[in-house]
């Protein structure tokens, strides 16, 4: 009796600490918590402000997206937690403007306010792994809502079960269509679900004088064509290589290349086949050229969706055209029409260590709930999307919506009332049409299938250390179009032959980056996070 009353007591202490440390089933947030949160973003004002969510700004006094998206969401927030003090610090521009690179604004931070930022945007998830910066937000993998967000997303900044942040800004990557343009050109306009084959027939037809089948080669049509290369990187489990670049898939693919370059902008550029003129008119730049009605097709700057789709008439990036769409992108013989993925990874600051330990303790557990609930109600809760989408902000002088292209994150009935929500925005009235926009109406599908398999530079293991800055493990593919490095252009007529003759030295030299950057992170994981060698088997 005496053994059995022992064991219950033991056991009874064993949950405890366990529960202390915060690995316990998941229950939500006291409504009376008491605390505080500071918000670190970028494309700001510069402003600090001290708790926002009880302050009261007309519009015009906010002067920035995020500072305003962090005003409404923080209000929301409030009004069910009011006893949690909220500051965000927005800076102006980009992460790495002013000649100062985002991982110093996070130390210029520290160092102002005595601390890490709880929540912030960052531009390397991996790296501030490494750094033990981030907190690991798969302990609360049985709250409701973690179980809600789109698991195709989730992976995309998970390693080796590390969750390392949510998507403070996220958006599908497909390929922009002017079919008004091709229509005008008696160009047929392939459907939706088309192949690669498909999107090579279309763009030849451009006339190339007056306009042009697209901008660039598309190389992500390769690289999430085939099965080895990003679908094979985001399925990387710690055995054998990240990529094969020299498989038969990718020899394959490649030979698309020079039919694409064919007519492409910059290729052609290259080769003096684009007048000075159009290229200055159109500020050298894919979406201008294809909002003046001068490309078939774009594969880029997703972020400008929301302006080509401007009501007003007047505004700079509308697009010209009175019939356009959003693609997916096409299906090769390797793989399903799929779309890429814009992410901007919203980090939790890692509680664990501000003692030293990496373990856990009670008081670091409620911080980092109380972190951890702000930033899900941020990407994923309803009333978040609701306050955003009522809040206007001052734009150069015109009030806007601060709620901004960014997509839901999560799935099942919330998703559509997020996308209804999304809907409401001027901006974004025209996507809601799908006999005007059944390509994007293709890609919602493809979105809430999760069927893509997308890589973010912001959160993989995508950059090594060369002669003291970053470059892409992948350097030699991704700058292919250099003569200098592949030893032919895209418009020669060996260069099929001359690029697979350079893919196995350059697989070689990208796996051997990319297990270097794999060594670091498991350092990292097992040095802040407790992981043992076992955990990686």
């Amino acid at each position: 009796m005496k053994r059995l009353l022992l064991l219950l007591l033991v056991t009874v202490f064993a949950l405890a600490l366990f529960t202390s440390c915060g690995k316990s089933k998941y229950t939500a947030l006291d409504t009376n918590v008491t605390g505080e949160l500071s918000v670190m973003l970028w494309s700001g004002d510069g402003s600090y402000i001290e708790d926002i969510g009880h302050k009261d700004f007309a519009p015009e006094e906010l002067l920035s997206q995020n500072i305003a998206a962090t005003y409404a969401v923080a209000k929301a927030f409030n009004q069910i937690y009011p006893n949690v003090k909220i500051n965000v610090y927005a800076k102006s521009g980009g992460p790495d403007d002013n000649d100062i690179p985002w991982a110093q604004e996070l130390e210029n931070f520290k160092a102002e306010h005595g601390s890490y930022p709880s929540l912030y945007a960052s531009t390397d998830v991996v790296g501030d792994i490494t750094k033990g910066l981030i907190a690991d937000l798969s302990i609360f993998k049985d709250d409701p809502m973690y179980k809600s967000f789109n698991e195709s997303v989730m992976k995309m900044m998970n390693f080796y079960g590390f969750q390392g942040g949510l998507p403070q800004y996220l958006l599908p990557w497909g390929v922009y269509i002017n079919k008004s343009l091709a229509e005008d050109n008696n160009i047929d306009v392939p459907d939706p679900d088309w192949t690669i084959d498909d999107y090579v027939e279309f763009v030849s037809q451009a006339n190339m004088k007056d306009f042009y089948g697209a901008m660039d080669v598309p190389l992500s049509f390769i690289e999430t064509g085939s099965k080895s290369i990003i679908a094979q990187m985001s399925k990387y489990d710690g055995k054998g290589d990240y990529v094969n670049l020299n498989g038969d898939d990718v020899k394959d693919l490649i030979s698309y290349i020079p039919k694409m370059a064919k007519t492409a902008v910059w290729p052609q550029n290259d080769l003096g086949n684009i007048p000075q003129e159009v290229m200055d008119e159109n500020w050298w730049w894919g979406f201008k050229f294809f909002i003046s009605n001068k490309l078939l097709t774009l594969d880029g700057d997703p972020w400008m969706m929301g302006d080509a789709a401007h009501p007003n008439p007047e505004h700079w990036g509308r697009a010209s055209a009175d019939d356009w769409d959003i693609y997916p992108r096409p299906a090769t013989k390797y793989q399903p029409n799929t779309v890429g993925v814009v992410l901007d990874p919203f980090a939790v600051h890692n509680y664990a260590l501000d003692d030293g330990n990496p373990e856990l303790s009670e008081e670091e557990y409620n911080k980092l709930k109380l972190a951890y609930t702000f930033a899900t109600f941020w990407v994923g809760d309803t009333r978040s999307w609701e306050a955003r989408a009522k809040q206007m902000f001052n734009d150069n002088g015109q009030l806007k919506t601060c709620l901004n292209d960014s997509f839901p994150f999560v799935t099942g009935e919330e998703f559509d009332k997020q996308m209804q929500i999304w809907y409401s925005v001027d901006n974004h009235k025209r996507f809601a049409d799908k006999e005007k926009m059944p390509g994007f109406h293709k890609v919602l599908e493809i979105w809430e299938k999760g069927q893509f398999w997308d890589i973010s530079d912001k959160s993989y293991p995508y950059y090594h250390d060369f002669e003291g800055s970053k470059r892409e493990n992948l350097y030699e593919w991704k700058n292919y179009w250099n003569p200098d490095i592949t030893g032919a252009r895209r418009t020669d007529a060996n260069f099929v032959d001359v690029l697979k003759s350079k893919l196995n030295d350059w697989n070689i030299a990208a796996n051997n980056r990319f297990r270097e950057s794999d060594r670091l992170l498991r350092e990292a994981l097992k040095k802040y996070y407790n992981y043992k060698d076992s955990d990686f088997k």
